[in-house]
């Protein structure tokens, strides 16, 4: 099943994918006792019901929308949480200099806003201050079904799918005070990544029973057709599962949440010199059975 937020910016209506076309699902959430105002959220706790309504919407010929018809937006438009695993492939910390000696043992996490995501086409804006912008593909995990201290090995139990995200980056807007004060603790993670735009997701959210193993996944980037990201999923430190158990061991985990898994090696700031993103240039991210989204730069106005 492919999951999708389709329609104008804030108004988005959820769908799910049939060949070229959206069926919008928001007449079939009352069959499920929703709201007809849902979202895909809040199916995701009912996906194992929610297929034999879809069959028989197609079977008495529910009206289908083509997708070059309407603008699909991000595929979770209302997430409880958006966590944002860091430093989960080694080689993206050796390419920024990093002794292989000293990788971290642990999972690395931090939040961005909501107000940072954007859909699968839409540009991503680099702000006025930002003279280092870069993009980093990375595999999405999306919660399910919630819980708290969730065990590793129960952990795909939770797991409703996979997309794409790019966690683009401000990377001369991070260090702020702790330059100037030489203290880890002051270092500027929300306004490095979390401006508006900075977390484009799609073009669907792809259910666990069609992705198949997350180990197989492979993530591939274009810089304006130039190669730069081609690395396979099953090369992150901690795994998905794994990265459940961390974070559910802390905080509850809810229906909607978004995990992000961390970038390989090939961002712009692991190049010798760095290849910074520019307005103009157009940032393509392909996963292996999760499609791809293209998305242009642009300077914020």
């Amino acid at each position: 099943m492919r999951l999708v937020s389709f329609g104008p910016r804030g108004s988005e209506l959820p769908g799910v994918l049939v060949n070229d076309s959206v069926l919008p699902l928001a007449p079939l959430l009352t069959d499920l006792g929703l709201a007809r105002t849902g979202t895909v959220r809040s199916v995701l706790p009912f996906l194992d019901l929610l297929g034999a309504s879809i069959d028989a919407a197609l079977k008495r010929g529910d009206e289908l929308i083509p997708l070059a018809e309407t603008r699909l937006g991000p595929p979770l438009v209302d997430p409880p949480n958006i966590f944002v695993c860091g430093a989960n492939y080694f080689s993206h910390l050796e390419e920024e200099g990093m002794d292989p000696e000293k990788m971290p043992k642990l999972p690395v996490i931090f939040q961005k806003p909501a107000s940072a995501l954007s859909g699968p086409a839409d540009p991503i804006i680099r702000p006025v201050e930002c003279a280092q912008f870069d993009y980093e593909a990375e595999l999405a995990i999306v919660i399910g079904k919630g819980g708290r201290r969730i065990q590793a090995d129960r952990a795909a139990d939770h797991i409703a799918g996979y997309m794409i995200t790019n966690d683009v980056s401000a990377r001369d807007l991070g260090e702020g005070e702790s330059k100037r004060l030489n203290a880890a603790p002051l270092f500027q993670l929300m306004r490095m990544k979390g401006w508006d735009t900075f977390l484009p997701t799609g073009p669907w959210l792809v259910t666990t029973d069609e992705t198949g193993s997350y180990e197989d996944i492979r993530i591939q980037t274009w810089v304006n057709d130039e190669p730069r990201q081609d690395s396979y999923a099953k090369q992150m430190a901690t795994s998905p599962s794994e990265l459940v158990e961390w974070l559910s061991a802390t905080t509850t985990l809810q229906p909607g949440d978004i995990i992000t898994t961390g970038t390989p090696a090939g961002v712009g700031i692991g190049m010798k010199p760095p290849q910074w993103l520019v307005p103009g240039d157009t940032v393509r991210i392909a996963m292996t059975g999760l499609g791809q989204m293209t998305t242009s730069v642009l300077d914020e106005q």
